[in-house]
């Protein structure tokens, strides 16, 4: 039943003027209240005023410094575990961003020119030196910080695994040959420092009678973008965009990096380079650019067996 009602309604006339009165009464309840109902609404009230004013003082007097706390201390270990880092590896993410670069505008120019000179498995077993470095500290990176909630820096590091490993035979690596090959570059340092396989050593290995595996196959990956750059270049524009993001990510002020390593790499600039320069014909750059743009990635890495 409703509390309140019109319970009367009057019409008056005073001076030639019509008044309407209406007077509002309160509605009885049938049973009217009791004096224990009214005690357990009070009750009722209080203990849930009583839950919010405890929960709120929670919130803001332990929960809330404390979680705040955390994320500042989390914020500072990460940071001091990036900074033993942060110079080795964006020395290594920017060398093979320019050499990358250098590649493709060219068409790997250099390569045919110490290879005419009887030198091209220097330019190979470089190559392949800047290509695995980059994958030790891309591992070193992840072991570093895995504990440290940094979700941004995952995602970056994921774009480049994936780069690497997706799309055709030829310059491509897989998501676990990456893993494996930095995994191998790594050298334990002082205390819980660690480094990278240094170039004479990685050398040393590659003129091993008995080469291992992964170099064996690092090599003939490496070897297959130096021959075709023109048909890598969609994978070498996706693998350089991921280092630029990575590059950008650890030094975002440009303290370390150069200028150049700020730019990833161009397909329609490089292929309008070779245009110019008479490397490419005009319809087959057309063609090219179109191919890259319908399909960049016509094969994906295989997956592993299940079961």
């Amino acid at each position: 039943m409703s509390m309140l009602g019109c319970s009367e309604y009057r019409q008056l006339a005073l001076g030639g003027r019509a008044v309407v009165t209406v007077r509002w009464v309160v509605d009885r309840p049938e049973k009217g209240w009791t004096v224990s109902g009214v005690f357990s609404a009070a009750l009722v009230g209080g203990l849930i005023g009583t839950f919010f004013g405890g929960f709120t003082k929670f919130l803001w007097e332990k929960w809330l410094p404390e979680w705040l706390t955390w994320k500042r201390a989390q914020r500072v270990e990460r940071e001091r575990q990036l900074a033993y880092v942060r110079a080795p590896a964006i020395l290594a993410f920017s060398n093979l961003h320019f050499r990358l670069l250098v590649i493709e505008q060219s068409q790997a120019a250099n390569y045919h020119y110490v290879k005419q000179l009887g030198q091209g498995d220097y330019y190979i077993h470089s190559t392949a030196y800047l290509v695995a470095r980059v994958f030790a500290w891309q591992e070193i990176l992840r072991r570093r910080l895995a504990s440290y909630d940094y979700a941004e820096l995952y995602e970056r590091l994921e774009e480049m695994t994936r780069a690497f490993s997706r799309g055709y035979p030829g310059f491509q690596v897989w998501r676990l040959e990456q893993t494996e090959i930095g995994e191998r570059m790594i050298v334990a340092g002082d205390g819980d420092d660690v480094a990278c396989l240094s170039l004479s050593d990685f050398l040393d290995l590659l003129e091993q009678e008995d080469v291992p595996r992964w170099l064996s196959s690092l090599r003939e990956r490496v070897t297959a973008l130096l021959d075709e750059p023109a048909n890598e270049l969609g994978r070498v524009v996706r693998v350089d965009e991921s280092l630029i993001k990575l590059l950008a990510f650890l030094d975002p002020k440009r303290r370390w990096r150069p200028e150049e390593a700020s730019v990833a790499i161009s397909a329609p600039a490089v292929v309008a380079g070779w245009v110019a320069a008479d490397l490419l014909e005009s319809e087959a750059a057309e063609r090219l650019l179109a191919r890259m743009t319908d399909n960049q990635a016509p094969a994906r890495e295989p997956e592993p067996p299940r079961g």
